[in-house]
Formats: structure tokens, sequence, C-alpha cells
């Protein structure tokens, strides 16, 4: 082996920054032409098409298989701008059986955490233990660069943990922790709507990945915070098929969890919003700190207006428009209708002043609500005023 690859798999053993998947998209198990490959060796890869690899494992063997680039990437166009969003990594490396059978990674192995392939930082990672003794392939996907293919024997390894399927309307439990996640399966029709729950006095993470219409898996919603450390998912399910939910962990040491998945009806329409008119002071009161009101003002193209929402506590009021598209997460709050254009929130306490000019004749939503009432009845007075053209 030379200096450079040397050296490039003693970087490879330092690699430790994992980050998730974009999508659980297999690549093909039956490439052109395969050539050999052994443990403890590094075997090159063309640019083109798929290319494969079999490899001879005994029942019990543990490899590490990663599959880098020889050269660097060059730097994406608005690199260090923190606004832009991360490039997400493409799945490029897949471990089938003879017979063409992919074994990983599997649907349900599309989570940041826990599954047998992870990015790393010149390529792909993919771990795995042979369940038999038998031939196995490893699959490249096409790329228009060359790459390296390099496997280790991996001490200590263990097989993935399997797979549990859940029914929809069924309790179950589990021990999780920050190093170990549980996965689960479950079946769904297209447009159900479902509510996932973990209850547990660790701090738990939910992750729900599911297919869209053309057979890939990707993550379609996290939550790890909804009820204090207790996490909750509530979403439409848009395609029928398999689902996948992965119980995490913030907390190292193991901890049992409750994991409830129920069927639940689709969010309500909101109610309709008060009426509120220019000159006549309004006087409600926020129930709680999660408390919304929402009001409808008329409004003049050409003419200015101001806002005036007077409380004891941190009161935030917002214009905004009606947004017809269905809230993702099922929220049946009065705003879950709200697409926010602008708002006002200068100070804890006292009268905010929101002034804006009227782009078209028509009707405005107002939004009020709050960081927190506090000790308070969660009085507020709201008051509209046409400040002319």
């Amino acid at each position: 082996m030379s200096v450079a690859r040397v050296r490039r798999a003693a970087l490879f053993l330092a690699a430790a920054a994992l980050m998730p998947l974009a999508q659980a998209q297999a690549a093909p198990c039956s490439p052109a032409g395969t050539s050999a490959i052994t443990v403890g060796s590094v075997a090159e890869v063309a640019p083109g098409a798929a290319r494969g690899f079999t490899l001879s494992l005994r029942g019990g063997d543990s490899v590490i298989v990663d599959l880098v680039r020889v050269k660097a990437p060059a730097a994406p166009e608005g690199e260090g701008d923190e606004h832009s969003p991360a490039a997400q990594p493409q799945r490029g490396l897949s471990l089938c059986d003879a017979g063409g059978r992919l074994l990983a990674p599997q649907p349900g192995e599309v989570f940041a955490k826990g599954g047998s392939v992870t990015t790393i930082e010149e390529g792909e990672r993919l771990r795995f233990v042979a369940p038999a003794a038998a031939q196995y392939v490893i699959v490249a996907s096409p790329s228009e660069e060359p790459r390296e293919l390099l496997v280790r024997r991996r001490e200590g390894g263990a097989a993935q943990a399997s797979i549990v399927p859940i029914s929809l309307g069924a309790k179950t439990t589990g021990i999780a922790s920050s190093s170990g996640q549980m996965v689960y399966s479950f079946q769904a029709p297209a447009g159900q709507w479902v509510e996932i729950t973990s209850t547990s006095e660790k701090d738990t993470v939910l992750r729900l990945a599911g297919p869209d219409r053309d057979g890939s898996y990707s993550q379609i919603a996290e939550n790890d915070d909804s009820d204090g450390l207790n996490p909750k998912i509530r979403r439409k399910l848009a395609v029928a098929g398999t689902y996948y939910v992965q119980v995490d962990s913030l907390a190292s040491e193991p901890g049992e969890f409750e994991l409830s998945l129920k069927r639940v009806e689709a969010p309500k329409p909101p109610p309709p919003p008060a009426a509120l008119r220019t000159g006549q002071a309004v006087n409600a009161r926020l129930a709680d700190n999660e408390a919304v009101m929402l009001y409808t003002l008329p409004v003049t193209a050409g003419r200015s207006y101001r806002l005036e929402l007077t409380a004891p506590y941190d009161g935030v009021v917002a214009i905004g428009l009606p947004n017809p598209v269905e809230p993702e997460d099922g929220s049946d709050k009065p705003d879950a209708g709200f697409a926010e254009v602008k708002s006002q929130d200068s100070g804890t306490s006292g009268t905010e002043r929101l002034d804006f000019t009227a782009r078209s004749t028509g009707s405005l939503l107002v939004r009020v609500r709050s960081f927190g009432i506090g000790e308070s009845d969660g009085a507020f007075t709201l008051l509209a005023t046409d400040r002319g053209m």
C-alpha cells in the first residue's frame, strides 16, 4: 500500500464527524461488473457507472467500509454564510447479499444517529456484521469523480438493532440513551393523521421517517420538547406505506420510555376571527401563556394605520394574511391559518405600536399573543387607528 493510502487510512480511523442522511435511496444491487476485495485492502473506484465489489465474510465478521473522494471537493459558492443551507449528503454506498437483496442500509436507517451508513469527512462509512458465512456485494453508486474503497475489520462490532413493528393505536415500552436508540415501524394509509408521543423521566427525542411517492425515504418530523421533556409528533401521513419512528435520548444514561402511537382526527378549521374596527378599542384577555387572539381589520389601499397593543406583560401584535395551507403538525390554534407579514415587540410591557400602509383594499388579520402573561389575568387593549393617506 502506498504511503498516501496509509495516511488516508489513518485519517479514516480518526474521522468522527457524522451528518444525517438526506434520503434512504438504495443504490443498485446489480452493477454491471464486480471485482473482488478483501478485508484490509483498498480498491480504486473509477468514475462512471455504479461499481460492485465482492467480499467474502464469515458469520459474525464485523467490518467498516469507507468510500472516499480522492480529491478534495471544491468549496461551494457562498461558503461562510451562516444563513446558507447546508449541502445535503447523498447516499453512495450500500451492501447486498449475493442474490441482490439489500442488507444495508435499510429504509428505517435514515435517521442522523444509529444507522449503518453515516457521512464522514471524506465520504461515507458503512458498518456491517455478517449474519452468515457468505459472499457479499459492496456497491458504490455512480459518480463523476474518482474514489477509493477501504475495507477493514471492526473489533467488537454488533449487528444493527432490529426494527420493532408496532400498530397504530398501540403502546409499548423501551430503553434509549444518547448512544442507543430504538426504531419502530408501522403501516399507515394515505391521508392518516397520527399522534406519536414518548413519555419518560429522561429527555427523549422523537423522529419520524416516511416514504415519498417515488418510494424514497427521508426524515419528515422531529420533536423533543412538546410537553416538558416529553416529545410529541402530530402529523398527516401523505403516502400509504411503512413509516419508522426512532426514539433517541439526550441523556447518556439509559432510561425507560413509553411510546404511544394513535390515530387522530384532522385538525378542525380555526374559529373565525373577531371584528376589529378603526377607532374602536377592544378589551380582551389571553387565557394563558399559549393563548392567541385573532382579529380581522378592513383596510383601504394607500391609507396608513397604527395598531396599539397595551398590556402589563410582554405582548406581541402582528398583521398577516389567511394561510390556506393545512398545517403539517396538525395545529388547531386560532392562528393556525395565519401567515405573518409584520410584527412588533419592542418591550416587556406597556404599549406596542405597529405602523403600516395598506397596499390593497380588503381585510388584514391581526394577531395578539404573548411571551408569557406572568401573574396578570392576561387582559389587554387593542386599538386600530386610521392615520390617513
